[in-house]
């Protein structure tokens, strides 16, 4: 059986509090995110943004089985001649796995850090695991959790605080 594969809706939103050696960022920045040497996208430039750019772009990446983060990075420049300014690592732990449907839209922002590993901003990102068009009706579940029968509330517990005094 072929490893799967999963494809990522990506979508770079915003940065914060950019610096480029150690002082503000005054124009042109973009973000690329990498999840291995075959799998990379890339932001618009933002000639506005400065230490504060906003992007707002949408990439579909596949995510090999055998991935367990992927990078963010934040250049500064254009496409030709530019510099990683801050990178952040994003597990893939934190959007896959656990009991969150499929498609579910994670909104996710990471600390990034310059290449001396000093604090560099904030990117924030979301991402969708698209549903898979291989997936069949019997690798899928609906998982159901009983309702436990009571005499009393429907099963509905209310809790009414109360204050503890200590005799002496």
């Amino acid at each position: 059986m072929a490893p799967i594969s999963r494809t990522l809706e990506i979508t770079v939103i915003s940065a914060e509090d950019l610096h480029r050696r150690r002082k503000s960022m005054k124009k042109k920045s973009f973000a690329t995110v990498k999840i291995d040497s075959q799998n990379l996208g890339s932001t618009q430039i933002d000639d506005r943004g400065g230490s504060y750019p906003f992007y707002n772009n949408k990439m579909a990446l596949n995510l090999p089985s055998n991935v367990s983060f992927m990078t963010v990075d934040v250049h500064s420049g254009n496409f030709s001649r530019n510099e990683i300014i801050a990178t952040a690592n994003v597990p893939v732990s934190d959007f896959l796995g656990g009991f969150v449907p499929e498609s579910y839209l994670h909104f996710l922002s990471y600390r990034l850090r310059d290449v001396r590993g000093k604090r560099n901003g904030i990117v924030n990102i979301s991402v969708r695991v698209l549903a898979s068009d291989h997936t069949s009706t019997s690798q899928t579940r609906k998982v159901q959790i009983p309702a436990e029968k009571t005499n009393f509330g429907g099963g509905v517990a209310i809790g009414i605080p109360m204050k503890f005094i200590e005799n002496y």
